[in-house]
């Protein structure tokens, strides 16, 4: 029988996925990648996500399993998850050794890196390096100079370092110690390095840098010192993230299919949980293609660079054969797949077939009505359905330029040869004003969104309590593109600061939930159909780690800014709660004041009627505490009032009772979601606590009234009186005693028989 176990799986990086507002370029594709195969798997995903604090940046500020000054804690460990994927580098010891331990426990682990041992999944830097290195050679270029990753990486800053060195003395090469400086794997950290070499005097006429964060650096630095990019240093970078692209000049890099990589690693974890250790190689490798643009001195070659490793020569030259389509259309996919391998090729496949197919019909009938409906018709059903993709038609299109050329060489066919180069104009033409919309609709998306944030980012600033920053969340959340938010704070438990957590849902009304930190999350806080995709950010405050954030993972751009901005929101609102209750707590016995029971009262009576539940209240007043006061002294009477509130609080133990001290010697308690009957067990609790107390200096008894009321008959200012008539009651009927109202006591007398207030 198939297995039908729905597995979790848990993401731990070793660096922050956010240092500005945005997920870091490489980290992204990366996670975006195990979210697909996630989905493809029906396997449930927690991703925790580093974010930098502020100003002072600190590359180690990850967000980790383990509590530790060094990074913050988020429940993503082998305790809730049935395996997890460490994505390199790593950096620390203790990283390092915490992936290990795991694996030599025997829980499923794969490591995306080489810092950690197997089973691994390790990029083929060294065949990377030797490209650009041999192809900056071709260029001419003798002193390289290189920007290497980060001298604590024992993984892939270290092979790429490692591998220019040998490649410096393949290619003879200078081999100037200046030419080589650290430059962190960031961007900052490429800038400062190449500052660095440039200071040295050494000289240089190329700079290849370990990753392309690092060369967005070093470009800036090399731009400022009025260094023209290709024409005096080419450069070029290593993992082809989509920035580099953006980069003028382009940036030549070596092109690490990071998506793609992404969902391999997810599904060589699924296949160590289902099959054992023996279930995965010890070590995957990623193959890597160098990508030549501008900035490396190559000239614009779009049409060349997007045939997708098409070979005219292998398709067959008659277009009218059924195997000539088929093998065309094999090649326009394969080039979309190599430039979008996030795609389906399901999806792709009967629009390549279809784009072939109207492409010769116009060819051979010299009417560009077939060709240009079919493009027509694709690139609005891509733009609908994934816009990322739509200009990726382009090395589609390049495949069928290769074709038709293969075709038409040397057959002497001017016109036809016309009209072919008319078609691929028209689709350079269509694809161009595809691209043109896309960039419309993002700049259009982007200024809603950071409108959105904006807005939002303006009510949590303004929201006094938490509440109101909930009530925020719960209404613009969705207008930012996120789902779900959970926010979670830490409750210590002896001398573990993260032990419990207490969920806080931004759902109307919803009750916070108190679990284990380590059993995150509560059974039914996500729906058992469908498998869960979760980032999790912490929420700090300076230094003080104050909890997480589970947000959905479908949209990571606006999670880092609205963590910031919640962690602030809420230590304001935290600190705001703490005036007020010093404002509405009673100084001598430290219960609630009045004040804080009307507030309270008028809040519960609204939700009460609102969901049509019971709400109770009991006042409580002390038998003859006038009398006590002339006997023992007001010291005494304010010790008895004390105590006498700790017994109020003892005997009213949920976390929803409401205790307050009402005025003098009366006290008052709030039973949210309590009938009658409630009432009186917590009425009677009190009293017994009270009579059977030893601390007075004489027996001292409370007289108590209780009230109840419930749906749309229920008002604040009618329950305070119906339990103030039935504490009067209490009294009439000699004290020590508690009372459930009746309508018959409107008529009766407010006064107790036997004595007045002066003798309560």
């Amino acid at each position: 029988m198939e297995n039908t176990k729905r597995y979790t799986v848990g993401v731990l990086i070793g660096y922050h996925v956010y240092e500005g507002s945005h997920p870091t370029p490489f980290a992204f594709p990366l996670i975006h990648g195990m979210q697909a195969a996630a989905r493809d798997k029906n396997i449930n995903l927690m991703v925790a996500c580093g974010v930098i604090r502020g100003a002072a940046l600190n590359l180690h500020r990850s967000a980790w399993p383990e509590p530790d000054p060094e990074m913050d804690f988020v429940p993503v460990g082998p305790w809730n998850t049935d395996g997890l994927v460490f994505i390199g580098p790593l950096r620390s010891e203790a990283r390092i050794r915490y992936a290990q331990k795991l694996r030599d426990g025997g829980f499923p682990v794969v490591v995306l890196g080489n810092d950690a041992g197997p089973p691994a999944i390790v990029v083929d830097n060294e065949g990377g390096i030797r490209q650009v290195l041999e192809h900056l050679v071709g260029h001419g270029h003798k002193e390289i100079a290189l920007i290497a990753g980060d001298e604590q990486d024992a993984g892939d800053s270290m092979a790429r370092l490692n591998a220019y060195r040998e490649g410096v003395r393949e290619f003879g090469l200078s081999g100037d110690p200046r030419l080589m400086e650290f430059g962190q794997h960031w961007e900052t950290g490429g800038y400062d390095a190449m500052r660095r070499i440039q200071q040295s005097g050494v000289k240089f006429s190329a700079v290849m840098c370990s990753n392309d964060l690092s060369a967005l650096g070093a470009m800036r630095a090399l731009r400022e010192a009025g260094i023209r990019i290709p024409w005096d240093v080419a450069v070029a970078g290593f993992d082809d993230i989509l920035e580099s692209l953006a980069q003028v000049p382009p940036l030549t890099s070596v092109h690490y299919p990071l998506f793609e990589t992404g969902y391999r690693t997810l599904l060589l974890l699924h296949k160590r949980i289902t099959q054992g250790p023996g279930g995965v190689p010890d070590l995957t490798r990623i193959t890597t293609r160098l990508v030549a643009r501008q900035s490396c001195g190559c000239l614009p070659d779009v049409v060349a660079k997007s045939a997708g490793g098409a070979d005219p020569n292998r398709i067959q030259a008659d277009p009218a054969s059924r195997g000539f389509k088929d093998e065309l259309t094999h090649w326009m996919l394969e080039a979309l797949l190599m430039e979008y391998p996030q795609s389906h090729g399901e999806d792709f496949f009967p629009l390549c077939e279809r784009l072939a197919d109207s492409f010769f019909r116009s060819l051979e009938d010299e009417d560009f009505a077939h060709f240009q409906s079919s493009l027509t018709e694709i690139l609005q059903r891509v733009e609908m359905t994934d816009d990322e993709s739509a200009q990726l038609w382009q090395s589609a299109v390049s495949v069928l330029r290769q074709a038709a050329y293969s075709v038409l060489d040397g057959k002497g066919d001017a016109a036809r040869t016309r009209c072919a180069e008319d078609l691929l104009h028209q689709a350079r033409m269509m694809l161009s004003e595809s691209v043109d919309r896309r960039y419309t609709r993002l700049q259009a998306r982007r200024t809603d969104l950071d409108e959105s944030i904006g807005l939002l980012t303006a009510r949590l600033i303004s929201s006094p309590d938490e509440d109101q920053v909930y009530s925020a969340l719960r209404e613009d959340l969705p207008r930012v593109g996120v789902r779900t938010c959970h926010i979670v704070l830490f409750e210590p438990q002896g001398e573990d600061p993260v032990a419990v957590s207490l969920l806080h849902s931004v759902e109307k009304d919803a009750p916070t939930l108190r679990f284990e930190t380590r059993h995150f999350p509560p059974p039914g806080l996500y729906p058992a159909d469908e498998p869960f995709n979760l980032a999790l950010l912490p929420l700090f405050s300076q230094e003080e780690e104050m909890g997480y954030v589970a947000f959905d993972g479908g949209n990571l751009d606006p999670l880092a800014t609205l963590v910031r901005q919640l962690s602030s929101s809420i230590k304001n609102a935290q600190l705001h709660a703490k005036v007020l209750e010093l404002s509405l707590r009673d100084g001598l016995t430290e219960v609630h004041n009045r004040r804080f029971f009307e507030i309270m009262l008028q809040k519960e009576t609204e939700r009460s009627r609102r969901y049509k539940r019971d709400l109770a209240v009991i006042m409580i007043d002390i038998d003859y505490f006038k009398r006590y006061n002339d006997a023992y002294g007001h010291p005494a009477g304010d010790e008895a009032l004390r105590e006498i509130a700790r017994c109020i609080e003892q005997g009213a133990r949920r976390g929803l009772d409401v205790v307050t001290r009402y005025g003098g010697e009366e006290f008052a308690i709030i039973l949210p979601e309590t009938d009658e009957g409630g009432a009186q067990i917590v009425a009677e609790n009190v009293r017994t606590r009270v009579a059977g107390n030893p601390k007075f200096l004489r027996p001292t008894t409370v007289s108590l009234g209780i009230a109840s009321l419930r749906g749309e008959q229920l008002q604040s200012q009618m329950l305070v009186e119906q339990a103030d008539l039935a504490m009067y009651q209490a009294k009439s009927q000699g004290r020590n005693r508690s009372v459930v109202f009746e309508d018959w006591m409107r008529e009766a007398e407010h006064t107790p028989k036997g004595g007045g207030n002066a003798e309560a």
